[in-house]
């Protein structure tokens, strides 16, 4: 699969194969900025100032776990690890947050 985040404030799955969308997903009030996955976890951030958490059972089966909300500006950058997920604002701040 791919995964596209956009400024119309979704996220959206795509099958690669066949370029069909396979989710659609409202999850920000603003662009979203950024995003990135595992196998079984989706992290997004956006203008909204906001990270949001997934658990992702499959492409079609996608599930808001937390919204992380400790910025005060645009979150631009997300990344995560088994056990850590860190975001970047133009807050001038980096956070490091449990996954």
């Amino acid at each position: 699969v791919v995964i596209s985040g956009s400024c119309d404030h979704t996220v959206k799955v795509w099958d690669i194969q066949t370029g069909e969308m396979m989710n659609d997903l409202h999850c920000h009030i603003g662009a979203v900025s950024s995003l990135n996955f595992t196998t079984d976890t989706l992290v997004t951030c956006s203008e909204d100032r906001t990270v949001a958490v997934w658990k992702m059972k499959s492409p079609t089966d996608i599930t808001r776990r937390m919204t992380l909300r400790e910025h005060r500006d645009w979150v631009w950058a997300v990344d995560l690890s088994e056990t850590t997920i860190i975001s970047g604002s133009s807050d001038k701040t980096i956070k490091v947050w449990d996954a």
